[in-house]
């Protein structure tokens, strides 16, 4: 052992980070705890990261061994327990807590995702996102990424849910009844108005993550609450931006028919990860760098300042249902803090604090006192007044003159129309009277025309790759009296809800754009994603690999083992596979074929392998070469 005083000069210093912590591990950290949160000047949030991530590391490097309390073992003489646990890891803490508090703490607070907001990031969506449905893989995978970002989005406005509560809802977590609710969708996305039994329509999402469910249920209070984290889904067609309903379906259809060929199994993720080649893994969930990333391209994409974390959603939709929704349709405190999940016995003040900190903002803001009607914000609950006590007398002369001005603006425009129709009437009439010879089109050249058969046009388009070659070979028109044959839109499912909104009249045809690849294929990445969120030690991923070849991984996508994949699942239109496949099948194929399924000689050959998978390929590459 040594003492304190020398900790820094001991030479096991250099490895105090590494996955098997040493006697300096928690003077270590200590010490760079430190230099973030004093000479850095991080938050405090940051440097508990730090410590909650290296205390991770060490709790999953050998067993329970450092686990705890962080002490040494006089019997076994060695350190045990995690170096993130001990004694000068909380006193850092500490003081960092006590500094960020005398500077007046940390204000991270997100901004709310207003409903004004989510309509207006809706609407970019809809502007960035292209209309030619699953025609060409680049266009799918943007589809696919806007989709996702919509569902997501309304599913974490509308429950109110954390990023890790949402990202690991899993498909045996949504109960629902596809012969019902499938009728309820395409009336949706045919734009007719739902009626009454569709109205009642809905399924049942449970959010199993939700933070503090699993304490409760450890103290024994399950019984007591056996809807707790149960919530029941219905349409909200008047909220296109926030229908939850409406998007969770359309995403789990689109994940169904466009990517998996097949319906989900109870362990895919609702919301899984996408490779930068368009391939979904049903069996790892999205990051919440992900989230992020796209919180922050939606926002500025569609022109809205501020400061937004993956918590917006949940601020959002707990603040529309408290202040904003119209008259009669806010919530009591008793059903909104049930919804959000929180603690029944957190303190309604605090509550009130934490999430909706704007309210006293607004009700103590007078910045409209000069307005012709005032909305009375300081009378009642955000301004609630305004619209439920009387009109004045001054108040119904103002709209009175108003209307009247409006009227007579419209009858000068309905009679400025006229005039110009009376015109356009008698220009029309002098032409067809005169003589003039209609121009001749027989100098045109019909290799500017491609022509695309109505039966062709009028299909539903599917992800496989003969649809894209009958596009891509259309036949060219005779010279004589060319006609252009446009490929008409399908309804957009943005425009299903939002009808107001008119789709381009044509679609203009990409030769260039790559082929589908077939649906349902995926080689899982390693080191594998656990359903904690937690991945596998690299050491490991090696195994991983060769279990990939022989036996498959249904629970991540991967039902038919790579050993059997014919060719063309990995070229051709499926070439994105090519690469994966070829290293995957050069580590498992040296295991098994050059060292017969030994570890031990296959691990001697190549120590490589405690590195991670790529390492180890590096390796086996090199040794072939030689």
């Amino acid at each position: 052992m040594h003492a304190d005083s020398d900790v820094y000069d001991d030479p096991a210093f250099k490895d105090a980070f590494d996955r098997i912590p040493n006697r300096c591990s928690d003077k270590a950290l200590a010490l760079y705890m430190s230099l973030k949160g004093f000479h850095e000047n991080l938050s405090k949030t940051t440097v508990e990261s730090i410590r909650s991530a290296f205390k991770k590391l060490w709790e999953l490097s050998d067993g329970d061994t450092y686990r705890g309390k962080w002490h040494f073992n006089e019997a076994r003489l060695r350190w045990e327990g995690n170096p993130a646990d001990s004694a000068d890891i909380f006193d850092v803490l500490s003081s960092i807590k006590h500094k960020a508090s005398a500077e007046g703490g940390d204000r991270t607070h997100s901004m709310a995702m207003t409903k004004d907001y989510m309509d207006r990031t809706l609407h970019w969506h809809q502007a960035s996102c292209p209309l030619e449905i699953a025609l060409y893989l680049d266009v799918r995978t943007q589809l696919t990424r806007h989709l996702e970002q919509v569902a997501f989005a309304s599913n974490g406005w509308t429950l109110w849910t954390r990023c890790f509560e949402l990202i690991k809802l899993q498909r045996k977590d949504i109960s629902l009844d596809g012969t019902i609710l499938d009728g309820v969708l395409k009336s949706y996305l045919a734009g007719e108005a739902l009626m009454l039994h569709e109205r009642a329509s809905y399924f049942e999402i449970f959010l199993s993550n939700r933070k503090g469910w699993q304490k409760k249920v450890d103290k024994g209070k399950w019984e007591a609450d056996l809807r707790s984290n149960h919530y029941k889904i219905y349409p909200r067609p008047n909220m296109p931006a926030c229908d939850s309903f409406f998007w969770t379906l359309v995403w789990i259809k689109w994940l169904e028919l466009f990517h998996y060929t097949r319906t989900l199994q109870p362990n895919d993720f609702i919301f899984p990860a996408m490779s930068t080649n368009g391939v979904m893994h049903p069996g790892q969930p999205i990051s919440h760098d992900a989230v992020q990333k796209w919180i922050n391209e939606s926002t500025a994409g569609a022109g809205i300042l501020g400061n937004f974390s993956t918590h917006c959603f949940r601020r959002g939709g707990a603040q529309y249902l408290f202040m904003f929704a119209p008259v009669g349709q806010r919530w009591t405190l008793a059903k909104f803090r049930w919804w959000g999940g929180w603690a029944e016995g957190e303190h309604r003040d605090t509550l009130v604090r934490y999430l909706l900190d704007e309210l006293h903002t607004y009700e103590a803001d007078y910045s409209d006192a000069l307005a012709p009607i005032s909305r009375g914000a300081n009378a009642s609950l955000a301004g609630e007044y305004a619209l439920a006590r009387p009109a004045s007398t001054e108040e119904l002369r103002m709209v009175h003159e108003s209307v009247t001005t409006d009227v007579n603006s419209l009858r000068n425009e309905i009679r400025s129309v006229n005039n110009s129709l009376h015109s356009l009437t008698s220009v029309v009439v002098q032409a067809a009277s005169s003589t003039s010879t209609t121009p001749s089109l027989q100098h045109l050249d019909s290799s500017c025309f491609t022509d695309i058969s109505s039966e062709s046009a009028s299909r539903t388009p599917t992800p496989s790759g003969p649809v894209v070659g009958v596009h891509a070979a259309a036949p060219q028109l005779p010279p004589a009296g060319p006609v252009i044959n446009p490929i008409p839109i399908p309804p957009s499912i943005y425009t299903a809800v939002l009808p107001q909104q008119q789709p381009p009249a044509m679609l203009s045809i990409r030769l260039t754009s790559q082929k589908l690849p077939t649906a349902g294929l995926v080689i899982p990445r390693v080191p594998v994603t656990r359903v904690n969120g937690t991945s596998s030690p690299k050491n490991k991923s090696w195994k991983e690999i060769v279990e990939h070849w022989l036996v498959g991984d249904r629970d991540r996508g991967l039902t038919t083992p790579l050993k059997d994949w014919p060719k063309k699942w990995y070229q051709g239109a499926n070439r994105r596979f090519a690469s994966k496949y070829h290293q995957r099948a050069t580590i498992a194929l040296e295991f098994i074929n050059q060292y017969e399924s030994n570890e031990a000689h296959f691990l001697a050959a190549y120590p490589e392998a405690e590195l991670g998978h790529t390492q180890l390929l590096k390796a086996v590459n090199k040794a072939r070469a030689a």
